[in-house]
């Protein structure tokens, strides 16, 4: 397993490094790559810019929609009380400390595309196990003109994404224009309105560019950016292959609790509008100070950015402090398997993040997939012989060995959903939040197996109950051949514990399964 960082910045090491050790930057250079982070938009101001996009209703489809956003609310987080405002209970909105970013200071070096070929990105980022900032990915995609919120009501307003799982693993779903209704409810002479949530819920929608989906031209959008195209997962068939893209649309306040992907797959996350606060720790860092079980410590980013991260900068601090990244609209984000995350949005935001495999940490990918995953394994292995036979023959040695002893590396988080007051605390069993990333990227929406750790496993019953229900709604969305799809989905998910940490609707994170 992963050796430990003791310090956030070491020296490199002299000596030579291992198979699976963690380099470091030089701290001179790390140093130097310091910056003032970009300051995210003022929020009533852009609350305000984005309720100009919809037009006002009529009392009673008013009412109607009002009835849609409380229904997914309580779907989503049935412990916490809609009509008694526990959705709001820690008042987060009144003052928006949480999302200051006074004193911080942005920890990452930027480095354009047009500097760096594949091969330099392996040497410099992927095998060492090196967060990076790409810059420049994003510049020719459409999405980067047809993913503004105007554009997306235009072509997407009707379409139903995923905000959520209820209590027993179904879906939660919103309209977007419903979902941008959220957002930007204020409601001030009424009482707080839906915008004042604490942890708001947040589009986490792993089946946004499937065929049979109406979102499906979205997937158009956007080009696999070539540092990442190797992503070893797609010679087991896109049926069969974990979840492995998302699209990622939220709030301020919303965003993933503290995470490992599932795996051991790096992740890649391309921010289209807003601003993301990251924090990473690197692998071996001890998950007991990092995920805390305590009273009223919730799973949900804002709780952890609110109550954990401050003592991460005490001078008693015991581990290697988190990096700091504030990442801004056209920057991606290179997250190595094995690093801990938190993801905060900081203000309104559209993402797209995809989990990929690769030839340098495939022997690890493997030894995980085998534990976790036996069938895939099995068909991904007679893949790999035909089209990989290299990556087979290591594969092959690893399973006669006998070393596949090795658990998922995941730890669920909660991403969005109002916080909880659960004394179950960040170290719950608990796989919900409202972005969805953790639970739709570890796996409890398509296959529980795919590493989700948090989360009672679902009944045969229920996940077949759950299959069927996905399936059908497919059909009605998308058609038959997504419908079958979601049908055999329903064999593997995951039964979040109803109130553990965050809860939320169903657990998620900004870099697959896992947005920012």
């Amino acid at each position: 397993m992963e050796a430990a960082a003791a310090e956030p910045t070491p020296q490199p090491p002299q000596q030579q490094r291992q198979p699976g050790d963690v380099a470091q930057p030089p701290a001179q250079q790390h140093a130097q790559q310091r910056r003032p982070p970009p300051r995210p938009a003022d929020q009533a101001q852009q609350i305000a810019e984005l309720r100009k996009l919809l037009p006002p209703l009529p009392p009673d489809e008013e009412e109607r929609a009002q009835h849609k956003l409380r229904s997914a609310k309580r779907a989503a987080r049935s412990e916490l009380s809609v009509s008694r405002g526990e959705w709001r209970r820690r008042g987060y909105a009144d003052t928006n400390d949480v999302l200051g970013i006074e004193g911080l200071v942005d920890e990452l070096p930027r480095v354009h595309i047009s500097e760096m070929t594949r091969e330099q990105f392996v040497e410099r980022f992927e095998r060492p196990r090196l967060p990076a900032v790409i810059t420049g990915l994003t510049d020719a995609w459409p999405a980067a003109r047809e993913w503004g919120p105007g554009a997306l009501l235009a072509a997407f307003g009707g379409h139903r994404f995923k905000v959520g799982s209820d209590d027993d693993g179904y879906a939660v779903r919103l309209t977007f224009d419903h979902f941008m209704r959220y957002l930007t409810d204020m409601r001030y002479l009424t009482g707080p309105g839906h915008s004042q949530d604490d942890s708001p819920l947040y589009i986490f929608d792993g089946t946004f560019a499937d065929e049979s989906r109406g979102s499906a031209p979205m997937g158009g959008h956007y080009a696999l950016p070539p540092l990442f195209q190797e992503d070893l997962f797609r010679f087991a068939g896109e049926k069969r292959r974990p979840p492995y893209r998302w699209v990622v649309i939220g709030p301020a306040r919303s965003g993933s609790g503290l995470h490992i992907d599932p795996l051991a797959t790096n992740a890649w996350n391309a921010l289209l509008a807003g601003h993301k606060r990251w924090a990473l720790f690197p692998p071996g860092t001890p998950k007991q100070l990092v995920l805390p079980r305590e009273p009223g410590l919730g799973r949900e980013a804002v709780s952890w950015f609110e109550r954990v991260f401050p003592r991460t900068q005490r001078p008693d601090w015991p581990a290697a402090r988190p990096i700091t990244v504030i990442q801004a609209p056209g920057e991606t984000m290179f997250v190595p398997f094995g690093w801990y995350h938190a993801v905060l949005n900081l203000d309104f935001t559209v993402a797209v993040t995809h989990n990929y495999s690769c030839s340098s940490n495939f022997d690890t990918v493997w030894r995980h997939t085998l534990k976790g995953r036996p069938k895939l394994s099995a068909r991904w292995l007679g893949a790999l012989r035909a089209a990989r036979p290299d990556l087979a023959e290591v594969a092959d040695l690893i399973s006669g060995s006998g070393e596949q002893g090795v658990g998922t590396s995941s730890s669920s988080s909660s991403s969005s959903s109002s916080s909880s007051d659960s004394d179950t605390g960040s170290g719950s069993s608990s796989s919900s939040s409202s972005g969805e990333e953790e639970e739709e990227k570890q796996g409890g929406a398509r296959d529980g197996a795919c590493g989700a750790t948090s989360g009672a496993p679902q009944p045969a019953a229920a996940g077949a109950k759950r299959g069927a229900e996905d399936g059908a709604e497919g059909a009605e969305e998308g058609g038959a051949a997504d419908a079958k799809r979601r049908r055999g989905d329903g064999r593997g998910g995951q039964q979040r514990s109803k109130g553990g940490g965050s809860g939320g609707s169903g657990g998620s994170s900004d870099t697959g399964a896992a947005a920012p």
